[in-house]
């Protein structure tokens, strides 16, 4: 008897603890708990999930939301086709979005641009914000600045002719081809790139344009991440949707608001910046792979934008 006396005694102590912690959660903690809100990463092309561990820990340390690492297409699997990427990654970030109220989408490189076609192709997303690291929005052109320093005249065969390789069948199967975009053969590109100018919304007429459109411009944040240290991605404004004008390398690179995407507005980039739910954040003197998860860009670029996505969220 006397034991079961103490156990009721205990009981009804936590039972009290438990009512207290309630009430004061709901007096003094935010609308929108952090466990609603959740973070998918998607990695870069010829590498693993696993080498974002950083990033993931990184941010989980300091703002106490889950990061889960997309496990898919890593390494040599990488380079299958963009649209089938996007299509299958769309699966898995969809199931793991249905255990939140609202999540935070971030692509890094390659990523970035499939997690641009994961938003556009998702009706009725809860995708809050969308962090493109150091990933190719508008394209990309000639070689990489890297690739300079170790192939000899390479530089120069793809300013001058790389293009009629890289848009035929065989090397369109291969995904990091699918986002060459030679500005001096805009048509070649049209006609010969499948998914990047779907994605886009370039071609007049194409199914489900309107429909990418809305789904992009929900977005209630994108953050835009570069810099000019980037060693892979030519030109590096890419990152921020700014590129080379149609007299290619014998021309200039504009800013975003100067591109054909932004001034016809083609899938929402316009709509985006010119309600204010645009964020370009330049970080410098990191190389691309340094924008995997460098501390100085994390705490400069992302965690501030997380944070204040969060707190909107709880408002």
């Amino acid at each position: 008897v006397l034991s079961s006396g103490i156990n009721a005694e205990y009981g009804d102590r936590y039972t009290r603890f438990v009512m207290l912690l309630f009430v004061l959660c709901a007096l003094f903690g935010p609308t929108v708990a952090k466990g609603s809100v959740g973070i998918v990463h998607m990695h870069g092309v010829l590498e693993g999930y696993y080498e974002h561990n950083n990033f993931k820990n990184h941010i989980e340390r300091n703002l106490g939301i889950e990061v889960h690492l997309i496990d898919a297409y890593n390494y040599a699997s990488s380079v299958v086709p963009i649209k089938t990427q996007v299509k299958n990654v769309g699966e898995m970030v969809r199931e793991i979005a249905s255990q939140y109220d609202h999540i935070i989408a971030v692509g890094y490189s390659q990523g970035g641009v499939i997690m641009r076609g994961v938003i556009e192709e998702w009706d009725n997303h809860n995708v809050a914000m969308f962090i493109s690291l150091a990933s190719p929005q508008h394209g990309v052109y000639g070689s990489p600045p890297l690739a300079e320093h170790f192939i000899p005249f390479f530089d120069w065969y793809a300013k001058n002719g790389i293009y009629k390789v890289l848009y035929t069948s065989v090397f369109q199967r291969l995904g990091l081809f699918n986002y060459y975009l030679d500005p001096t053969h805009y048509e070649m590109y049209l006609k010969s790139v499948e998914y990047f100018p779907r994605m886009n919304n370039e071609r007049k007429g194409e199914e489900g344009a309107e429909q990418r459109k809305i789904n992009f411009s929900k977005l209630r944040k994108l953050v835009l991440i570069g810099g000019p240290g980037e060693d892979v991605i030519d030109p590096w404004q890419s990152t921020q949707f700014g590129y080379y004008t149609e007299f290619g390398f014998e021309g200039y690179v504009v800013p975003m608001e100067k591109t054909r995407f932004y001034k016809k507005d083609l899938f929402g980039l316009r709509t985006l910046a010119q309600s204010g739910r645009v964020v370009r954040c330049t970080y410098d003197e990191i190389n691309h792979l340094q924008f995997r998860d460098h501390q100085g860009m994390l705490e400069t670029c992302v965690l501030p934008a997380i944070s204040a996505i969060v707190e909107e969220l709880s408002e």
